[in-house]
């Protein structure tokens, strides 16, 4: 089934279902009523449609291979950018347990099957008017919900954070700050490479965000006043700028702009947290190795303009979270198909399109 489109410009509604002969009757009714319908048949595929398509609300069954409804629901409400849909589940069963577990995760409705057509119609119907009106009310306050979460690329307040302050030198190696630590200070990035990890109980570290110039550090553990929850350590020699605790708390409580970015920085955190869950949990060695290649590859190019990834082996499969042997194994399968080249400069990729095909 493919994206179904009416000539009247009506409300766009994301059908995530496995069940073909249900998504088919379910499609029959919505193009009947005049909205245009868009199809995913798994949960995965459902969350990318969601965020790439931004449909006014969402349909999901529950019971689904790949990911299941709960899951769709827990990231959709993660991702600024799809926080706000409205989302009904469409479920075989009536257990009050899982009407509960579902409106916890912050559902809007729930609809049992079998159900009657009209029933299906006035709900969506409800929460779309529900959720115009919201929108409607937040915007007559000057704070509507498409305006929360967007942001200029140089703020005024952003760069009074970090300009004329005092840049401190790191070597590769040093720590910025280290998990349990009390945060102090935000850290800003104008040269150099960061990754921040965990380590668990048997001291294998999962490497959680490799970071660039331009990017800031700490804030999370700043805003909600806890200890760091992870370690950063310098990549590659940084110059780094350190900006006072209480001057960046009195900065976001006082600017809107500025409070607004870093909702939106801390937002698109969760975001790829939730991810690299996703993918620990469902991609095989090869898929992650893959992703993580085209991740590396891409910040390489915009920080250091090279065709080369340098970051030592070791760290890659920390980023992937297996052994170092398996990933090792895997690079070599990849130079075999001639997707990668490995010498002395680095990784390079040479058939990126294939490695992104590997991925789906």
């Amino acid at each position: 089934m493919q994206a179904i489109s009416s000539q009247n410009n009506s409300a766009k509604i994301l059908l995530i279902e496995d069940n073909l002969e249900m998504a088919e009757n379910i499609t029959s009714i919505l193009e009947l009523a005049n909205y245009d319908v868009l199809y995913a048949d798994n949960g995965k595929q459902g969350v990318a449609v969601a965020q790439k398509a931004q449909p006014d609300l969402i349909l999901c069954d529950i019971m689904m291979p790949e990911l299941d409804g709960y899951g769709v629901l827990h990231i959709l409400n993660h991702d600024p950018d799809t926080a706000n849909i409205p989302f009904v589940f469409l479920s075989a069963k009536a257990d009050k347990n899982e009407v509960r577990e579902g409106m916890n995760l912050g559902a809007d409705d729930y609809i049992t099957k079998p159900f009657d057509s009209t029933d299906l119609l006035k709900v969506i119907e409800i929460r779309l008017k529900k959720n115009e009106t919201l929108k409607t009310s937040f915007g007559s306050n000057d704070f509507n919900l498409s305006s929360l979460f967007s942001e200029t690329k140089e703020l005024k307040e952003l760069e009074k954070l970090y300009s004329n302050r005092p840049v401190r030198n790191y070597r590769k190696k040093e720590f910025l700050f280290m998990e349990g630590q009390t945060p102090t200070d935000l850290y800003y990035i104008r040269k150099g490479e960061v990754k921040t990890y965990k380590v668990n109980y048997d001291g294998k570290e999962l490497i959680t965000n490799i970071h660039n110039a331009g990017d800031f550090l700490g804030y999370v553990a700043l805003l909600e006043e806890q200890p760091y929850n992870e370690n950063a350590e310098v990549l590659e020699d940084a110059e780094i700028t350190m900006i006072p605790r209480q001057e960046f708390l009195n900065v976001v409580y006082s600017s809107k702009d500025m409070a607004r970015r870093f909702i939106k920085l801390v937002s698109h955190e969760l975001v790829e947290a939730e991810e690299r869950l996703l993918n620990l949990a469902y991609q095989s060695v090869r898929q992650r190795v893959a992703d993580a290649l085209l991740k590396l590859n891409s910040q390489t190019q915009a920080t250091h303009k090279s065709m080369f990834i340098q970051i030592c082996r070791k760290d890659i499969a920390n980023i992937v979270g297996t052994a170092t042997e398996s990933l090792n194994r895997t690079l070599a399968d990849f130079k075999d198909e001639g997707l990668i080249e490995i010498n002395d400069q680095g990784i390079r990729l040479l058939n990126q399109p294939k490695l992104e095909r590997l991925l789906h």
